[in-house]
C-alpha cells in the first residue's frame, strides 16, 4: 500500500476503533510545522474539545514497511490517542491569548537560523549569529515532558488585540530586553 492510500485508511480505521471503544473524535490531517522538522500529522481531538493529540502519521507508515501489520499500527495508534487523552494536561485556551497569564509562562529557547529559516519568518525571534532566540509558552512541565507551545507572530498579534494598552511594540521590546547580552 502506497503511503497516500495508507493515510485515507489509517485515519478511517483510526476513527472506527475510537468509536469502538466510545471515544467521537475530529480528526484533521496537516503539517506540523515544529523547529527543525516538519512532518505531516493526524490531529485528534475529542468531539467539542480545542485540544488534541498529534500522531506523526509516516512514522506509523513506516511500521508497516518494516513488516508489522498493519492491525497492529492502527492498535498502536489507538493506544497512543487513548494515553494522551488520559495525559493531556489541562489548558486554559482562552487563557492563550491573555499576556497577563501568560507572560510567566514564556522562556526562551536557542535554535539553528538556518535550519529553521523558513519557521521564523512566522515567529518573533532575535538572530545572534547563526543562531535564533525564539520564545515559547510552557503550558506543563513534569517527569514525562513538557507541553509548551511556540510563540507566533499570529498568537502575539491576537495577545495584544485582547490588550489594548500593550500594544505589539511593548511586547517585542519586551521580548528583546530580556535576551542575554552579549560581551565584548
Amino acid at each position: 500500500m502506497d503511503y497516500e492510500n495508507f493515510k485515507e485508511q489509517f485515519v478511517e480505521d483510526v476513527k472506527e476503533k475510537l468509536h469502538e471503544q466510545g471515544t467521537e473524535v475530529d480528526i484533521t490531517v496537516n503539517t506540523v510545522n515544529k523547529l527543525d522538522e516538519s512532518y505531516e500529522a493526524m490531529t485528534v481531538k475529542p468531539e467539542g474539545s480545542n485540544i488534541g493529540v498529534n500522531i506523526g502519521i509516516d512514522k506509523f507508515y513506516g511500521a508497516t514497511q518494516d513488516g508489522i501489520s498493519y492491525d497492529d499500527v492502527v492498535d498502536k495508534a489507538v493506544k497512543a490517542i487513548s494515553d494522551g487523552f488520559i495525559n493531556q494536561p489541562q489548558i486554559d485556551v482562552d487563557s492563550l491569548t491573555d499576556y497577563d497569564q501568560m507572560k510567566d509562562k514564556l522562556v526562551m529557547e536557542v535554535v539553528s537560523a538556518e535550519t529553521n529559516k523558513e519557521m521564523l519568518e512566522n515567529v518573533p525571534h532575535q538572530n545572534i549569529e547563526d543562531m535564533a532566540v525564539v520564545y515559547r509558552f510552557v503550558l506543563n512541565s513534569d517527569d514525562e515532558g513538557r507541553a509548551s507551545i511556540l510563540a507566533t507572530n499570529q498568537m502575539i498579534e491576537n495577545m495584544v488585540s485582547h490588550r489594548s494598552s500593550y500594544t505589539l511594540m511593548q511586547w517585542r521590546m519586551h521580548l528583546v530586553s530580556s535576551l542575554p547580552r552579549s560581551r565584548a
